[in-house]
């Protein structure tokens, strides 16, 4: 590069190249542009101007694609992806650098056949190809440019859908069956008995194809969707939003997809996700998760408790069972099962007097008396008399001034006048 250029910032190169190309029609800087591609405090700002030049550098940068040096064959494959449209004579050169030794440049090569779109369907089939790479990035790109192709890119349907077995790049490849559209239809049927696959493939169906989705049976959870679903549920690499819908999915599904759902206790992080679902359970799943509030793990008792916070008022008949949680030797347990409690509003009042004692044990951490307070409030008005007597006692903790002045608070708002002859003020 001529020392004037090296002398110069990146951003000042950048202004310079682009003031003289604007004043040179002959393009006469393209050779300058194709050769900062070589440095690296340089490249970027070449590569926006040589991208600005549009389709008159698109000769120049197929030629630079069989440079002796690997920055710029990298570079000059990614410029004319920025491109785009216009770059649809490098489509050739652009696929035979996919098969080049260079991950690094397969990888460029992938995204500027992407960026150039439908004019890049000549290149599927070695985009295909590359969805088997060693090289992470080189399947990311190849899948991401065969959604960018289209309808034309039908020939991938199926090794797309054997790729959502990747997940590294199962979400792009799930977007580009979509992208590719409905004719992919006959072979994500196909492939539905795939327990491994099944969640991903009917997704993708509904999305594409909502009819030949409900024909499929596809179109709403079945007990043919267990399996998968448990799978989903079960796997980390998953994102949160899909393991939430599978758990929504099993919640819908009777006592076979509860069963799934509580045995998810027992696996930490899927605990939570599983004991949300119950909200959508019902009275149907009570029975079982009062069994799973004696298993041995506490963190399964804890989420049992929470799935039956979940299910509401109408898992009332857990009261008793929550309040033997009281004495749990665990003291999450002892807090999720107050906090399950308060979730069932008044239907919580035969527990009032037990909620009272934990409320006033100061052996018991903070936050469960505290939301003790709260849950015994929810009680009202049956319990009142009882609830206030408690409060007031509450009040006049001088060990927790958390506890007391929360209770404080609670007395006046409920009883005024209670709270004025406790000399509550």
């Amino acid at each position: 590069m001529p020392l004037f250029l090296r002398l110069m910032t990146p951003t000042a190169l950048l202004c310079c190249f682009i003031g003289q190309i604007q004043a040179d029609s002959a393009v006469s800087r393209t050779g300058q542009l194709i050769e900062a591609l070589d440095d690296e405090n340089f490249r970027y700002g070449a590569s926006i101007a040589l991208a600005q030049l549009g389709e008159k550098a698109v000769p120049a940068l197929r030629k630079s694609l069989t440079s002796d040096t690997p920055d710029r064959r990298v570079w000059s494959a990614y410029t004319l992806g920025q491109i785009g449209a216009a770059s649809k004579s490098a489509v050739g050169d652009l696929t035979k650098a996919l098969g080049n030794a260079d991950s690094a440049l397969r990888a460029a090569a992938a995204q500027a056949l992407g960026k150039i779109g439908p004019c890049s369907a000549p290149s599927a089939g070695a985009l295909t190809d590359l969805l088997c790479d060693e090289n992470t990035e080189v399947r990311q790109r190849s899948t991401v440019a065969l959604g960018q192709i289209g309808p034309r890119a039908q020939q991938a349907a199926r090794q797309l859908i054997a790729a959502l077995k990747d997940s590294r790049i199962r979400q792009p490849a799930r977007i580009s069956l979509i992208q590719i559209g409905k004719s992919t239809a006959g072979a994500l049927q196909e492939s539905l008995d795939c327990d491994e696959l099944r969640f991903d493939i009917s997704a993708i169906l509904l999305e594409i194809d909502p009819c030949t989705a409900k024909q499929a049976g596809v179109d709403k959870p079945t007990l043919a969707d267990l399996k998968s679903l448990r799978l989903v549920l079960h796997d980390l690499t998953r994102s949160p939003q899909e393991r939430t819908t599978a758990a929504a999915a099993l919640a819908s599904l009777g006592r076979a997809g509860t069963a799934i759902l509580i045995g998810a206790f027992e696996e930490q992080p899927l605990a939570s996700t599983a004991a949300a679902a119950f909200a959508s359970v019902g009275p149907d799943g009570v029975a079982p998760l009062i069994d799973a509030l004696v298993h041995e793990q506490p963190g399964v008792r804890a989420a049992a408790a929470d799935a039956l916070g979940h299910i509401g008022p109408t898992a009332n008949e857990a009261v008793t069972h929550l309040v033997c949680l009281f004495q749990d030797s665990d003291h999450d347990v002892r807090y999720r099962a107050v906090l399950a409690l308060d979730a069932f509003g008044q239907k919580a009042s035969p527990a009032a007097a037990d909620l009272i004692e934990l409320m006033l044990d100061s052996n018991q951490r903070e936050p469960a008396r505290q939301w003790a307070i709260m849950t015994l409030v929810n009680t009202l008005p049956d319990t009142h008399d009882e609830v206030v007597a408690g409060l007031i006692k509450a009040s006049q903790d001088k060990g927790n001034y958390g506890v007391s002045s929360l209770a404080k608070s609670q007395v006046r708002k409920i009883d005024p006048e209670a709270a004025e002859a406790a000399g509550l003020r």
